[in-house]
């Protein structure tokens, strides 16, 4: 709208110039450089955050064992945590993730436990009423484990601070959901030995394996369906340690936990083995969890994790700066262009301005006696020009520079050219001098498209440095921005 406006403004203030007979002014656009981040590399900053790390610790499935049952030893796993973050300021923010871990816990049971079983009704063969029997299970230094994949989401509260020139310090508290994927046990070494005694008939029984009455080690018992309760509530915490990479890239390593609240022990059956029902058909090792000899069964974790995150971030966009130039005048003032660097006049080049400013163009030079006096360090050629800020080639520039590739295909012995690229002293030192580089580098690389050997071509960036005039107006700006060709080795000379 604002572009709008002006130019009906300029419309008006010309047509009434014209009314009067003055010269109309005249308006111009010129692009600013994008500022630099000026903030340092490890600031604290506010924006939208994702990251990913890796790592493990102590998973442990905490529970606690009847006395005299044996002991329990803590487990690990890995952890695998995905997340995002939005700090609405500077050193706060919220979160949530996804988190996948695996957890472990091994019980090392050495005890006898004898069951008062019941009635077997099935002997009215010996008893009219059935046999009472006692059931023994006989655990010498068995051990088994069990395992539990989760996946948790956590939602919390986080805090960032910047320490010294790279380093981010954070810290966080969070409630998560924990949901249950897998649960199994596995018997790992020592054995399990199981009978019946019918004390009535002082009849002991062994080696009835589908009653579950035999002798089972660490090959043969383990299960995928352990049962337990599938989700927690938990809460935990994490501290974390940043090295920014770049101004959006951290590394990070993490020491986080969570803590699972309340028991996900679903059943306590009386005994680890429930061998026999009413009709003696079925058997099953139920495995530590689910028995009486385990009590709060909970899910435990507290490990580090090393990843990356990465701060999403808009690109700065270049400002567009409108200037209003003085009207034309009526006489025409000659304008020194000599050229101070090469002690030469610009206007020798033979070079005609294009429309809107955005290059130069041959204007039927012919470079052939030209190219016929090469020698080391003079020019060749015409020079490329470039739009203010720019270091794209317009399509006109090509016939130029396929002039050149022409010469060097056909002069072999110049061995080694220089190609210098300059601008006008709009900008820093610093900017233009990269500026000046892009420039160098973008007709370079035309030159090896059009198979020229990239040995033979030295790109160089001179930026403000080497101006062919002072300037002073547009027009002399526009000659100063270019690029150059100089030999720089011939071979007769080596």
């Amino acid at each position: 709208m604002k572009k709008i406006i002006t130019a009906l403004l300029t419309l008006i203030t010309a047509y009434s110039s014209a009314q009067t007979g003055d010269p109309a002014p005249r308006v111009t656009y010129d692009t600013i450089p994008a500022p630099p981040d000026t903030l340092a590399i490890n600031a604290a900053r506010k924006g939208h955050f994702v990251f990913a790390d890796l790592g493990g610790g102590l998973n442990n499935v905490k529970y606690k064992l009847a006395d005299s049952c044996g002991t329990k030893s803590p487990g690990f796993g890995i952890s695998a945590r995905f997340g995002y973050r939005y700090f609405f300021s500077p050193n706060w923010g919220l979160g949530v993730g996804l988190n996948y871990s695996t957890f472990q816990g091994t019980a090392n049971l050495n005890f006898v436990n004898e069951t008062k079983e019941g009635i077997d009704t099935l002997a009215t063969f010996i008893d009219p009423n059935g046999l009472p029997y006692d059931y023994t299970s006989a655990f010498d230094h068995f051990k088994e484990r069990t395992t539990v994949s989760a996946i948790e989401i956590p939602i919390g509260v986080y805090y960032q601070q910047a320490l010294g020139s790279k380093f981010r310090f954070g810290a966080g508290v969070h409630a998560s959901v924990t949901q249950i994927l897998t649960k199994k046990f596995k018997s790992v070494s020592g054995e399990l030995s199981n009978s019946a005694v019918y004390p009535t008939v002082n009849l002991p029984v062994f080696d009835l394996e589908q009653y579950g009455l035999t002798s089972y080690s660490k090959t043969n018992l383990n299960s995928s369906t352990s049962d337990l309760k599938t989700t927690a509530i938990g809460i935990g915490g994490e501290v974390s340690l940043h090295y920014a990479l770049t101004s959006q890239l951290d590394l990070t390593l993490n020491l986080s936990g969570t803590y699972r609240l309340g028991d996900i022990q679903k059943r306590s059956e009386e005994k680890l083995w429930n061998n026999l029902d009413t009709a003696y058909t079925t058997s099953a090792y139920v495995g530590v969890t689910q028995s009486k000899f385990c009590k709060n069964v909970n899910l435990v974790n507290v490990g580090a994790t090393i990843g990356l995150r990465y701060r999403f971030a808009k690109k700065p966009q270049p400002q567009i700066i409108e200037r209003i130039l003085p009207p034309i005048e009526n006489t025409v003032v000659e304008e020194d262009t000599t050229d101070n660097w090469y002690n030469r006049n610009a206007d020798d080049f033979g070079v005609n301005i294009m429309p809107m400013g955005y290059t130069f163009v041959n204007s039927g030079l012919d470079m052939t006696k030209q190219l016929e006096l090469k020698k080391v360090g003079d020019p060749i050629g015409v020079p490329i020009h470039f739009a203010l800020n720019s270091d794209q080639l317009a399509d006109t520039s090509h016939t130029l520079m396929d002039t050149v590739v022409t010469f060097l295909k056909k002069n072999p012995d110049v061995l080694k050219m220089e190609v210098s690229a300059h601008t006008d002293n709009i900008g820093s030192d610093a900017y233009n001098l990269d500026l000046s580089k892009r420039r160098a580098r973008t007709v370079v690389n035309y030159l090896i498209s059009q198979g020229v050997e990239p040995e033979r071509l030295v790109p160089v960036g001179y930026g403000e440095s080497r101006p062919l005039n002072d300037n002073s107006t547009e027009s002399k700006r526009d000659i100063n921005r270019r690029v150059e060709f100089v030999i720089l080795e011939l071979e007769e000379q080596r």
